[in-house]
């Protein structure tokens, strides 16, 4: 049950660390800042030059 548990939270956390991986160069690559320290309009401001290109 224990080794369940563990290896559960170790998948949980290799999916976050690919997830904020993405985020974060995809960011980087748009706008060249970053995601997790960008203000709520810098990041909106980003995603609407994402959308621009689309």
């Amino acid at each position: 049950m224990k080794q369940v548990i563990l290896l559960s939270l170790l998948i949980a956390l290799l999916g976050f660390g690919v997830w904020s991986f993405f985020v974060a160069s995809r960011y980087q690559a748009l706008c060249e800042l970053s995601y997790f320290s960008a203000s709520a309009a810098e990041i909106k401001h980003c995603d609407e030059r994402l959308s621009e290109l689309k």
